[in-house]
């Protein structure tokens, strides 16, 4: 593969995000030092929601697809992710909402792009996407009290075929873990099911990042493993959380960071890494997608 590296930051540059309206409703880690969210309480782990926040839920869930949609329609070879950010940002707060990223813990932007090796929270910059790149898009709106997380790949030009594996590979990986869903199943079955799902097509699984519950706070408790472990949680009707599984190529999912923007995450083998996440909500009769697109 010829693509230039996508961290190389000597050569790109990280322009200021864009400038969020006064009256857009704002996150509670927004002006807060080093932008910390809220401390949340117990009976906020493993929340289940009422039918009033399943409706914000919606409504924030659906203009974070609608975003996503755009940023996967703008990035094309010679386009930069800091244009796809940019456009998405504008979009977002045109209707109504904030950009979950600008100031989550100081991160600099309102999305995170993550092309090739850079497994994820890439920091948006002037590198042009090159024909042959996969990159992430990873997307996450506060509205109406309420966020919205999803992220899907985009496959720039042409593509080779390993690569495509390993992005269609993914996002079955994706699809099978969420059609497991339902009340009653324990949350590590989706570790267990992930893990199992890569290893027998020779892909690999990061372990150290993770889906989370999510509400009234981008992150809540509990996080939701994609390699085995030990949290049997039961779920229940109202559950909200993401599934979001990264693969590697290969065997080896080792990753190295963050690096010198403080952020970033890449490959420690160089290897190619592609990742799918949604917003779902348990119902009584398995999960339904949230984060699906309004049009």
């Amino acid at each position: 593969r010829g693509n230039r590296p996508a961290f190389s930051p000597q050569d790109y540059l990280v322009p200021p995000p864009i400038v969020v309206p006064a009256n857009i409703r704002r996150p509670s880690y927004v002006g807060s030092e080093g932008g910390i969210p809220r401390q949340m309480g117990q009976e906020e782990y493993a929340e289940v929601k009422s039918e009033k926040q399943i409706g914000q839920m919606r409504s924030a869930c659906g203009l974070a697809a609608d975003a996503l949609a755009l940023a996967c329609e703008v990035a094309r070879e010679g386009v930069t992710t800091n244009e796809v950010d940019r456009a998405v940002a504008e979009f977002v707060v045109a209707r109504g909402g904030y950009p979950a990223g600008i100031g989550y813990y100081g991160f600099p932007r309102g999305l995170c792009a993550s092309p090739n090796e850079v497994v994820l929270h890439g920091v948006p910059n002037t590198r042009p996407l090159e024909s042959g790149d996969i990159v992430n898009f990873d997307i996450t709106v506060f509205y109406g009290g309420a966020f919205g997380d999803c992220s899907a790949m985009v496959c720039v030009g042409d593509v080779d075929d390993d690569a495509l594996r390993l992005v269609d590979t993914t996002a079955g990986a994706w699809l099978e873990a969420v059609a497991m869903v339902g009340p009653g199943m324990q949350l590590n079955a989706i570790g267990d099911f992930c893990t199992r799902f890569a290893q027998e097509r020779g892909f690999s699984v990061v372990a150290e990042f993770c889906g989370h519950f999510i509400g009234s706070e981008m992150h809540m408790r509990p996080n939701v493993l994609h390699v085995p472990n030990e949290n049997a949680l039961e779920l229940l009707p109202g559950n909200t959380f993401t599934i979001e599984p990264i693969l590697l190529e290969g065997g080896c999912a080792e990753i190295v960071g963050p690096l010198d923007d403080g952020w970033t995450y890449v490959s420690k083998s160089g290897a190619w890494s592609a990742q799918w996440e949604h917003t779902v909500l348990v119902t009584r009769h398995g999960a339904e997608v949230l984060t699906t697109t309004t049009k």
